[in-house]
């Protein structure tokens, strides 16, 4: 997990913002999931342990979001 990837899911919560479609924001993602909103931006910004359940919790974010690999 690096900085590339919390500004590729960035970008991509702006383009669903623009588009006004859901996920628009972290918020949104945390509600999905069932996540705490500091939880959510801990993963994406590379904060947390890397184990599976991260690898897991980020690919599920990943194609919420609509990001392409």
């Amino acid at each position: 997990m690096s900085y590339e990837f919390a500004d590729a899911i960035l970008i991509c919560l702006k383009r669903n913002k623009r588009m006004g479609i859901k996920p628009s924001s972290q918020t949104d993602i945390a509600k999905h999931f069932g996540l705490s909103k500091p939880y959510v931006n801990q993963l994406i910004n590379g904060r947390v342990a890397n184990s599976n359940n991260t690898k897991k919790r980020l690919e599920e974010i990943k194609r919420y979001v609509g990001m392409d690999n």
